[in-house]
């Protein structure tokens, strides 16, 4: 009986150590240096990707990230080659990148724009919308939501570039929001993708123009009006980079679900979320606002917006001082979808947890009326309790509100 009891200790030992080494190597971090930046990391690849595109299964590819993806014709063009490439393949595709938007209210969206619709794809673009807002903490809160919707849908970050970018690039270095969303791809296992090496390349080359007017673009590719946003010559070389690294490792990897290690700094977004603004108690001169449209908030928006995306479920507006609202919340931190205005054109006092009220302005990024969101101070993590009462409108303006962004681990 003796002997049987420690046989069955060393079994469980063993059994211990084996699930433990496993678990080591499946959360090992890679050590690729943040601070520099490579035209293709491929760290785990994308097996699982991979495998349904060759055994001709339905491949749903999600993408979410800002304006150039909303509207960039680079998504369109690498689905196009990924048809031709894996004809047999069901390739479809969820647009979820929405213009002017972070990994912030990504994080607070994802689940309610992009997982609903289930994909086995994510190709993340948020570098030239600040993806390191947050320190990486908000970009990091992508990963977890989307394996815990499907352990075994792949994701990759790809990097476009914007003009301030270029000296960074040109010296092999990684831009200062890139150097805090490269710990992620590291810690995660995600692959990434520079798209702005090749640019610079070209440019170095002088082969290229980067915006207008900045040379002559006669007999060299001109890559954008604006600095930022890259004409269809530009969205090829945005192809022709993902479909080379895509090709270099389509037999990377093994196909298994992947594992979500422990967050790899404190109060990840991974517990972001829309909070519909029917959680709110609101004081008596509030009115719905008609939003009109016909894109719901859960839509698919590939082919639908044009570039733009109805930003609320559902909202209220009120143009009396002195209005307010109160929301009981779990989380660290709290945020409005609303319509901003110049500095100064819409204040708020808000108070948190019966503290000391605080002063704080709807001001839009580009001084005019904006469809957008905006967060409040960050606190501890835990329960709290938030009023927020209209003190100052500016003339012809009005205070309207969405649902509010909560942001928890």
């Amino acid at each position: 009986m003796k002997s049987l009891i420690i046989s069955l200790i060393i079994l469980i030992i063993t059994n211990l150590s084996s699930l433990s080494a496993q678990l080591s190597e499946n959360t090992k971090p890679y050590n690729f240096d943040p601070t520099k930046t490579e035209e293709l990391r491929v760290r785990d690849g994308l097996p699982n990707f991979f495998k349904k595109l060759k055994a001709g299964e339905d491949v749903k590819i999600g993408y979410i990230g800002g304006s150039i993806t909303n509207g960039g014709l680079w998504r369109a063009k690498s689905l196009e080659w990924l048809k031709s490439e894996y004809p047999k393949a069901n390739i479809t595709q969820i647009n979820a990148a929405i213009g002017g938007t972070g990994p912030d209210y990504g994080a607070c969206r994802i689940d309610n724009h992009l997982l609903v619709h289930k994909p086995d794809m994510v190709f993340i673009e948020y570098r030239v919308n600040n993806g390191g807002a947050y320190k990486g903490r908000a970009l990091e809160g992508l990963i977890p939501q989307i394996w815990k919707q499907n352990p075994n849908t792949e994701i990759c970050i790809v990097y476009t570039i914007s003009k301030g970018m270029i000296a960074d690039i040109q010296k092999g270095n990684q831009t200062n929001a890139g150097k805090f969303m490269e710990p992620v791809a590291n810690h995660y296992g995600i692959t990434s993708i520079e798209f702005g090496l090749e640019v610079v390349k070209l440019l170095n080359d002088d082969k290229l123009v980067f915006q207008k007017g900045d040379a002559p673009a006669e007999g060299k590719v001109l890559f954008s009006k604006d600095g930022t946003h890259p004409l269809e010559a530009g969205h090829d070389i945005y192809r022709d980079v993902l479909v080379r690294s895509l090709k270099k490792i389509e037999n990377h990897g093994t196909p298994e679900p992947n594992v979500i290690p422990a967050p790899s700094q404190k109060n990840i977004f991974s517990g972001a979320s829309l909070v519909p603004i029917t959680k709110a108690k609101f004081s008596s001169k509030w009115k719905n606002v008609d939003l009109g449209g016909d894109i719901h908030i859960n839509d698919d928006l590939t082919d639908k917006n044009g570039g733009k995306k109805t930003l609320y479920e559902s909202a209220k507006k009120s143009t009396t001082i002195g209005e307010s609202f109160t929301l009981k919340w779990d989380g660290f931190m709290l945020g409005l979808t609303a319509k901003l205005e110049a500095l100064g054109d819409i204040q708020l006092e808000v108070t948190t947890d019966g503290g000391k009220p605080k002063l704080f302005d709807l001001k839009s990024r580009n001084g005019k009326t904006q469809e957008k969101y905006i967060f409040m101070d960050e606190l501890e993590v835990g329960s709290h309790t938030t009023t927020i009462k209209l003190v100052k409108l500016a003339s012809g303006k009005e205070f309207q509100i969405g649902q509010f962004l909560v942001v928890n681990e």
